[in-house]
């Protein structure tokens, strides 16, 4: 399997003067009310839309609280990347993650996941048992979110159990997001504090850059320094400014007044105004996968059937040959007996063509959420496992991400 070059890249949608009449300052972000107000000035929304965006809000509010906001503002929570940007598709993924809360409010336990949602550092990982499950519900099973097990004389806590309501099989399931490799956390350190430094600035002005490699720290301290100077002098003097380091960084910003010389700026050099990407780095990813699904079938019983789902974006960047990536991930699945199947999953920002392919017993599955984002799913049946399963359970598992 050949190592896969990704990059990071953050996209948001730039200031426009109907956004500043709602969003005045970054604290307007910490207003229920003002968001709510706000989706009326999304005029690539149409009318239902709109009020499925002001319901969606109504509901978070509810069940996280008024104070929510405020809190997870000043730990940086990640919903906060979906609220500050203001582009139509993250509204329509506020009214998927509203809809998902809903969906799961009548399952069992769902009180421990929903409090791990609120908490900075667990939510990307409880955001994707939320998906799983939602995806389990919609074809018929009902979810036991956090059971407890006993394997080999101790208690393992699988993310949720399912239980299949027609005919009562039952199997638990095990969501894990793929930890970054120590490559990636390097090229994600030079990434995130560069951007960082503009993440409170938005949406005052706008801007777009590259950085071309992982930066040591003392080298990095001093690119930050000089962003901090343009970010000053941008604010002080109302003028576009740029750095640009050959082969090490290219940043240019401007407010409102200069975006037209910033968008020139910017098509010079292959970018596009309102996104930041880079560095690149290489890593096996799909050997990283079948190690954590190696790790993570640990926590499942012996004497009933499991899936493990892993979450890795980056096995799908530039996928070329979904048949041999299925080949090379069978192998570990077929390792394990009490394994029904393993699902590697992922998602891009970015449209793509609905599609699925069958591989033997095995299918790779494309398919859009929330209007701007693309799902993708390896699901891998184990022909090897021994316990007894219907196919109508197994027919609803295929569904359960196709549909």
């Amino acid at each position: 399997m050949e190592l896969r070059k990704t990059h990071f890249n953050r996209n948001m949608k730039t200031a426009n003067p109907k956004d500043m009449m709602v969003f005045k300052t970054l604290t307007d972000y910490t207003d229920w009310n003002k968001l709510i107000e706000h989706c009326d000035s999304l005029d690539e929304l149409s009318g239902l839309e709109k009020k499925k965006a002001k319901r969606a809000f109504k509901v978070l509010q509810k069940q996280f609280g008024d104070s929510f906001l405020k809190s997870a503002f000043d730990a940086r929570h990640p919903i906060f990347e979906y609220l500050i940007n203001r582009a139509p598709w993250t509204r329509k993924w506020i009214i998927w993650f509203a809809d998902a809360i809903g969906e799961l409010k009548s399952q069992e336990n769902h009180e421990s996941l929903f409090a791990r949602l609120q908490d900075a550092e667990k939510f990307p990982e409880a955001l994707s048992v939320l998906e799983i499950a939602c995806h389990l519900c919609r074809v018929g099973f009902t979810i036991s979110v956090d059971p407890k097990v006993e394997i080999s004389g101790g208690i393992k806590i699988p993310d949720l159990k399912a239980c299949d309501v027609d005919n009562r099989e039952e199997f638990f399931v095990e969501v894990s997001i793929q930890r970054t490799s120590e490559v990636e956390q390097e090229a994600w350190q030079t990434f995130e504090r560069i951007h960082s430094l503009f993440w409170r600035s938005v949406p005052f002005i706008h801007y777009c850059g590259r950085v071309h490699k992982t930066l040591a720290d003392k080298h990095l301290d001093q690119i930050l320094k000089k962003v901090e100077n343009i970010l000053e002098n941008c604010t002080k003097e109302g003028a576009f400014q740029e750095i640009v380091v050959k082969g090490v960084i290219e940043i240019g910003i401007a407010p409102e007044g200069d975006k037209e010389i910033l968008h020139e700026w910017a098509v010079e050099r292959g970018l596009k105004v309102g996104e930041f990407s880079g560095p690149s780095y290489d890593v096996n990813e799909v050997l990283r996968t079948k190690r954590t699904i190696r790790d993570e079938q640990r926590q499942l019983p012996r004497d009933l059937p499991n899936i493990v789902v892993v979450k890795n974006n980056n096995v799908f960047i530039h996928l070329k040959d979904v048949r041999a990536t299925i080949g090379e991930l069978e192998e570990e699945v077929y390792r394990h007996p009490h394994l029904l199947a393993a699902v590697v999953w992922g998602e891009q920002l970015g449209k793509a063509e609905d599609m699925a392919i069958m591989e033997d017993q095995h299918v790779f599955i494309r398919k859009s959420k929330a209007g701007l984002i693309t799902d993708q799913y390896i699901i891998l049946f184990n022909k090897f496992c021994p316990m007894k399963v219907l196919a109508a359970t197994i027919t609803k598992v295929y569904n359960a991400f196709r549909t």
